[in-house]
């Protein structure tokens, strides 16, 4: 387990957890914590070799990419020079120069950007298994959900803001770190080229400008700039955040239509239906015109500031022109070097916005990991491995996560081939107990005392089907069965339809019915052939007859294998041989079907 509690070692960390998980953003304190024991950990370990190796990579590229686009500044110079001079020897030479030039420009950029990307999926490839691996080891993502703070999205959480944090990792440190470089190479660039001069203006009023003044005036250029921009674009960072929020709530209410289209139909509810997705899509339409017009605004100062970049360092450099200080080459490279420091004071200033967006991203991760780490500290109530065959309850209490007890002390003993159902009113805590017989459930205490070395199956209400074929989807989490087995069971229990599409991949929990669902399950375990069958519900949408074919062939084909059910209908009784009925005030009785 990563073990990255934003808390750890902290005296008060339940009280920091109910602070904090509740909060709109962590402090930044924290939040630079945490984003640096998630950079260290990938990093500091033995798998980051590679890492290291790409990253210097890049460094090396981005220190030549700078020192290429020195030259390339110097290039400009001596390039207009010779157009002013009609030096048209020199202007070949210069036209190979750039060739040559531009040629190795073109390959440190390419190869900057692909082994950035590169370093990008390899990070982000190592991180995403670690985090699966302690998502999925010891049932974190069940125990997560079982917490007071359920994490929302834990998908989202390990898909996209995984994704983001590597990448914004990379992009950021290393992107504010190359533009400061550049910001820093190009400002003693245009510093040089700044000399002091003295222009009459009018009514021979004298304007004296000092060394290094259109370094200071690219400086203010980019800084109001940039704040205008802030200003201007601030709102958008809402209107695009609710953009989101839309977009997402008008898909998942499409969703819901697809995956309820049969109840929808059923119910004649497509007039609602229809209301409800026009309702959310008008939402997505009212924002979207919102955010347009904003952007309009914006884009009328963006692209007038632009086009005045263009002309504002010739004109600030015009006084040294005419005070024939500088050339017409050194004009363009002043305005290269201009552009290269407003580029790069822009784009560091304005970053800060990136930078929030990365805190989030941080925040959110943090605060994920928390809840794993927290996670370890609920135990269930583990199974003991006994030494004979036998399915052994003794001294077990189940209470619900508010503490109100649902079984008190129950006693009971399940020899090899025996069966057991729990029956009792909705609410009493039938699931809740089976799940403590499963190992699944940390409100409990007692004695489950197991057969030594038993495989066990759980079956719920709604199987779990995984994506790929039929066939697949049947003998999960087993070995492919190819033995035909598959197809007489099928038949055995009415499905003999699905035979031919055995090999077909589909999203087979939307194409079958939940009645044809529970009987796959049934065939799973008799494919599995566990010692120990829970079914929890796992028959509930199949009709009489069919539930009792799938019962016999348990039974049949699993002689030796202990079953205890979860099951309302009194018809279930026939098919087991023990019943545990919950009574009022947590009791029980346990008791032969025979004589209920």
């Amino acid at each position: 387990m990563f073990k990255l509690s934003i808390f750890k070692n902290e005296d008060n960390s339940e009280k920091l957890r109910e602070k904090y998980h509740g909060a709109d953003s962590l402090p930044l304190k924290v939040s630079i914590k945490a984003g640096w024991r998630m950079i260290k950990l990938f990093w500091g370990s033995k798998d980051s070799f590679f890492a290291w190796f790409l990253l210097l990579c890049i460094v090396a590229l981005t220190g030549g990419a700078i020192y290429l686009a020195k030259v390339i500044n110097t290039w400009y110079k001596e390039f207009w020079d010779t157009i002013q001079n009609y030096d048209l020897e020199g202007f070949k030479y210069q036209l190979m120069v750039f060739v040559v030039l531009a040629t190795i420009h073109v390959v440190v950029s390419v190869y900057n950007s692909y082994l950035r990307s590169k370093l990008a999926i390899h990070w982000r490839k190592w991180f995403t298994n670690k985090v699966i691996h302690d998502y999925i080891d010891a049932d974190t993502y069940y125990k997560m959900q079982l917490e007071d703070r359920k994490t929302e999205n834990p998908d989202q959480r390990i898909s996209e803001d995984l994704n983001g944090f590597v990448g914004s990792s990379i992009s950021l440190i290393l992107g504010t770190a190359s533009d400061l470089a550049m910001l820093g190479t190009f400002g003693v660039v245009l510093w040089d080229l700044s000399h002091a001069v003295t222009m009459t203006l009018w009514n021979g009023y004298e304007l004296h400008l000092p060394d290094g003044y259109m370094l200071y005036l690219a400086c203010a250029y980019a800084f109001v700039g940039t704040l205008l921009t802030f200003w201007i674009g601030k709102p958008l960072v809402k209107l695009n955040f609710r953009q989101q929020r839309y977009e997402a709530d008008f898909r998942f209410s499409l969703i819901r239509v697809r995956e309820n289209a049969e109840s929808i139909a059923l119910y004649k509810g497509t007039d609602s239906e229809e209301k409800i997705l026009n309702v959310s899509f008008l939402d997505v339409v009212k924002n979207y015109i919102k955010l347009i017009k904003r952007e309009k605004k914006l884009g009328f100062f963006t692209l007038g500031y632009a086009q005045t970049a263009v002309i504002f360092p010739i004109l600030i450099s015009a006084p040294m022109y005419f005070a024939k200080v500088i050339t017409m080459g050194s004009i363009m490279q002043i305005n290269s070097a201009f552009g290269r420091v407003q580029d790069s004071l822009s784009t560091v200033i304005s970053s800060f916005s990136s930078w929030a967006s990365y805190k989030a991203v941080t925040d959110r991760l943090a605060l994920f990991f928390d809840s794993m780490d927290s996670s370890l500290g609920i135990l269930c109530l583990e199974s003991k491995k006994g030494e004979s065959s036998d399915f052994e309850v003794s001294n077990l209490t189940v209470a619900s996560p508010s503490g109100t007890q649902l079984w008190k002390n129950i006693d009971f003993k399940l020899a090899k081939g025996d069966s057991l159902l729990i029956r009792g009113p909705s609410g009493c805590g039938k699931s809740t107990l089976i799940k403590t017989f499963a190992s699944i459930w940390p409100y409990a205490k007692g004695n489950v005392v197991i057969p030594k070395n038993a495989s066990t199956l759980f079956l719920s209400q709604r199987p779990y089907l995984p994506l790929g074929t039929l066939r697949e989807a049947i003998s999960y989490p087993g070995q492919l069965s190819s033995d035909g087995s598959i197809e007489h069971y099928l038949k055995e229990l009415n499905l003999s339809h699905l035979i031919a599409n055995l090999d077909v991949k589909d999203n087979w929990s939307l194409m079958l019915s939940l009645g044809e669902q529970q009987r796959i399950a049934i065939i799973r375990a008799l494919l599995i052939k566990p010692q120990l069958l829970f079914l929890d519900e796992a028959s509930s949408a199949m009709d009489e007859n069919i539930e009792q074919k799938s019962y016999k062939l348990l039974k049949d084909n699993l002689p030796n294998t202990i079953m205890i059910s979860v099951g309302h209908r009194s018809t279930l009784l026939g098919v087991h041989r023990y019943v545990l009925l919950s009574e009022e005030g947590a009791s029980w009785k346990f008791a032969e079907t025979a004589v209920i």
